[in-house]
């Protein structure tokens, strides 16, 4: 399968330009005000799309994780189950963020922690549903999110063949419209465990598009992805990664997705065709040196 269908005028896939997509995540550190910031900003540098994460506290974490001690200089809370509320926007709240996201003509979309989380992303007629890396061998959730029958993102980190195996053949119970992301779960990524060589390997494999969820340092190899195949690129996002908050310090600042943005359709459109011809803008050195 060659592309997703978005919109009639946006999919993604490996013969279509790379969609770059913002995750916002946790970066928004529970403020409307900062979540708008980045979209607005996003939008305008550029970027295809935003992404949100949406939890139900009790449901998506073990009770004794919640009540556990989380005192550092990136919590919000004195507990983990604090520090999570803090983070969390209510629905009416996420309304107003997709509303945003609309009025400054951006894509805006989330992951679900939990199937609770699915309901209220279907009231707000989410449009792309990413399963993060955590979740991919949560199959009930995976398994509501195919019942939506809206595309899907799949995060591939932590995970053995064996479980993207489990994964990849209940979504094609449902649908052929996904894309898996080669994406490797550390904070920050060294370079040697970013393994872009799995991403051609996944493509052919699963025989569907494959694009890049990245943790690593600067922009270098997310936008080299895109050499391989890489049909998306996701990157965390903030506008100041000195801020307090859990994520910032392996995020991407504006000036840096705007790089990504340019980087990564510069390489798309110079990565051309497979077949070697005489090009129009060759013909005149061509007659020039050769003389014909």
């Amino acid at each position: 399968m060659n592309s997703i269908k978005l919109t009639e005028s946006r999919s993604i896939g490996r013969n279509e330009p790379p969609y770059i997509i913002a995750e916002i995540g946790n970066n928004h550190n529970g403020s409307l005000n900062m979540a708008k910031k980045l979209i607005k900003i996003a939008s305008e540098i550029g970027v295809d799309a935003v992404k949100f994460q949406v939890k139900d506290i009790e449901a998506s974490f073990d009770k004794k994780l919640l009540d556990s001690a989380y005192v550092n200089q990136n919590s919000f809370g004195s507990t983990y189950r604090e520090h999570k509320q803090v983070l969390e926007f209510s629905e009416s709240e996420l309304k107003e963020i997709y509303n945003f996201a609309e009025e400054n003509k951006i894509d805006c979309f989330s992951t679900p922690f939990d199937i609770e989380s699915v309901e209220i992303l279907e009231k707000l007629n989410n449009p792309i549903y990413k399963i993060s890396s955590f979740h991919v061998t949560d199959l009930d959730l995976i398994k509501r999110v195919c019942e939506t029958e809206k595309p899907i993102i799949v995060s591939t980190g932590m995970s053995s063949i064996n479980e993207i195996d489990k994964a990849v053949e209940l979504i094609r119970q449902h649908t052929d419209q996904f894309i898996l992301m080669q994406c490797t779960s550390c904070y920050p990524t060294e370079d040697k465990d970013v393994n872009l060589n799995v991403i051609p390997e996944l493509r052919k494999k699963y025989n569907c598009p494959v694009g890049y969820s990245g943790h690593e340092r600067g922009i270098a190899i997310c936008t080299s992805a895109i050499v391989l195949g890489a049909c998306a690129i996701e990157r965390h996002f903030t506008y100041d990664r000195t801020m307090k908050g859990p994520d910032h310090a392996s995020s991407v600042e504006p000036n840096g997705m705007s790089d990504i943005v340019t980087r990564s359709r510069k390489i798309f459109n110079a990565m051309g065709t497979s077949e070697k011809n005489v090009l129009d803008c060759e013909l005149k050195n061509r007659k020039k040196f050769r003389g014909y």
